[in-house]
C-alpha cells in the first residue's frame, strides 16, 4: 500500500502535470517518484527548464533530500542538431519507436519539427501542430536551430496537387526523385516555361509542374478558406481510404480528413477530433440543422450528462442541406434526413454539437517555426 508521504508528493507532481501537461498528446511532463529511506528518487522528462525548477520547489518542502533523475528535453544527447526538416511526402509518428507501435499521426515533407529525444534508432518529434510522436529518423533530416531557420526563411512553394511527383527532369515521362502530396512544402529554385525546379531539405532537387503549387509567401492571401474551397477540397478526397492516424491524401481518419481539407485552405486544425473540437465559435445547428453553414464542424460522440463527461470521437463537415462530408470507412458523404439515401442514423443519435471556424483559425503563412 502507499505510505502518507508517497501520496504527499505526489499532489504536487499531479497538479505541475497538469499545468505543464494538461495534454500528453502535445505536452511532455512525465515524473515518478519513489521513497529510499530518506531519500526521494524523482525521475522523469519535462520540457522546460522553469517545470523542473518548479517541480523540486514543491517537493523539497517535504523532503530536505531529493536525487535527481529528471531529463529536460530536448535530451543533451542529441547535440546541436534538435530540429528536423521532413523529406518524404508522409513521414509517420508512432506511439512508440516500433514499426509496429500505433500510428498516431503523420507530418509532411518540408515540415519543420522538434527532436526531443532518441531511442531505439527512433526519434521523438513534435510536429507544427504540436503532436508528439515517434518518427522514424530516415524520413526526416537532422538540422540544427540555425539550420532549421535558414529552411524557414527560405523561398518556398506549397504543393495544391494532391498527389504527384518531382521528377529527376522537367518533362512527366522522367523517372521521380520522390512522391508528393498536397501541403507539402518545397524550396524554390527556379522555374522555366511551366515547370519549377524545386529542392528538398536533404539536397535532392528536382521539377513539377507550376499548377501543382503555389507560392508560400502569397498562401495566407491567395487562398481564401471560403466554405465553397472547403467543400471542393472535401470532394476531391471522396473514396480516400479510412487509416488511423492518417493525415494526408494517401489516408486520412475522421480528423486527418478535416486537417487536411482546411490544411489545403490555409488553416491549421488540431490534430484530434476533441482538439479541433475547442477551436472556432460554438454554432447552436437548430432542430433542422438550419443555422449551420457550409464548411462548419460537426462533432460526434457522447452528450454530457447522467454522471458522465461529454466524449468527442468523431468530426465531420458540414456541406449545407442536412449532407456532411465525413471519414468512416473511406471519405463519404452522408445525410441527417431521415428521407435521403444518404441518410445515416447512428450519427444523426451521437451527433453532439458544432463549431465554426473559418473565421478563427490561425492561418498558415502565420504559423512560423516554433
Amino acid at each position: 500500500a502507499e505510505t502518507p508521504h508517497k501520496s504527499m508528493v505526489l499532489a504536487p507532481v499531479k497538479e505541475l502535470q497538469k499545468k505543464y501537461a494538461p495534454d500528453k498528446r502535445t505536452a511532455v511532463f512525465a515524473v515518478t517518484t519513489y521513497e529510499r529511506g530518506k531519500d526521494l528518487i524523482v525521475v522523469g522528462e519535462v520540457e522546460q527548464e522553469s517545470a523542473k525548477k518548479e517541480l523540486f520547489d514543491a517537493l523539497s518542502a517535504e523532503y530536505p533530500s531529493l536525487i535527481d533523475s529528471v531529463t529536460v528535453l530536448p535530451d543533451s544527447d542529441l547535440g546541436d542538431k534538435q530540429w528536423g526538416i521532413v523529406t518524404v511526402s508522409v513521414a509517420n509518428m508512432r506511439s512508440d519507436p516500433g514499426e509496429d507501435a500505433e500510428l498516431g499521426s503523420q507530418t509532411l515533407m518540408g515540415s519543420i519539427v522538434r527532436i526531443l529525444k532518441k531511442k531505439g534508432g527512433w526519434v521523438y518529434i513534435q510536429s507544427p501542430d504540436k503532436y508528439l510522436g515517434w518518427a522514424d529518423p530516415d524520413q526526416l533530416i537532422r538540422v540544427t536551430e540555425q539550420q532549421a531557420k535558414a529552411w524557414d526563411a527560405a523561398e518556398k512553394v506549397f504543393v495544391t496537387a494532391y498527389f504527384g511527383f518531382v521528377h529527376q527532369q522537367p518533362n512527366e515521362s522522367s523517372f521521380p526523385v520522390c512522391d508528393i502530396t498536397g501541403g507539402a512544402v518545397l524550396k524554390k529554385i527556379g522555374q522555366s516555361g511551366e515547370w519549377l525546379q524545386v529542392g528538398l531539405a536533404d539536397g535532392r532537387t528536382g521539377y513539377i509542374k507550376r499548377s501543382a503549387a503555389i507560392d508560400l509567401r502569397q498562401w495566407g492571401t491567395a487562398v481564401v478558406p471560403v466554405p465553397e474551397r472547403i467543400e471542393a477540397a472535401g470532394r476531391f478526397l471522396m473514396g480516400v481510404p479510412y487509416l488511423w492516424g492518417g493525415t494526408s491524401p494517401k489516408g486520412v481518419d475522421c480528423s486527418g480528413f478535416t486537417k487536411t481539407v482546411y490544411n489545403l485552405n490555409g488553416l491549421m486544425l488540431n490534430r484530434d477530433a476533441n482538439q479541433q473540437a475547442e477551436q472556432g465559435e460554438p454554432v447552436e445547428p437548430g432542430r433542422e440543422f438550419e443555422h449551420l453553414k457550409k464548411g462548419d464542424l460537426l462533432f460526434f460522440g457522447r452528450k454530457a450528462g447522467e454522471g458522465k463527461s461529454e466524449r468527442i470521437v468523431h468530426v465531420a463537415i458540414y456541406l449545407g442541406n442536412r449532407q456532411y462530408i465525413h471519414s468512416s470507412g473511406k471519405v463519404q458523404i452522408n445525410s441527417f434526413d431521415p428521407d435521403s439515401p444518404l441518410f445515416n442514423e447512428y450519427n444523426l443519435k451521437r451527433f453532439v454539437r458544432a463549431r465554426r471556424v473559418i473565421t478563427s483559425t490561425p492561418q498558415m503563412s502565420e504559423i512560423k517555426m516554433q
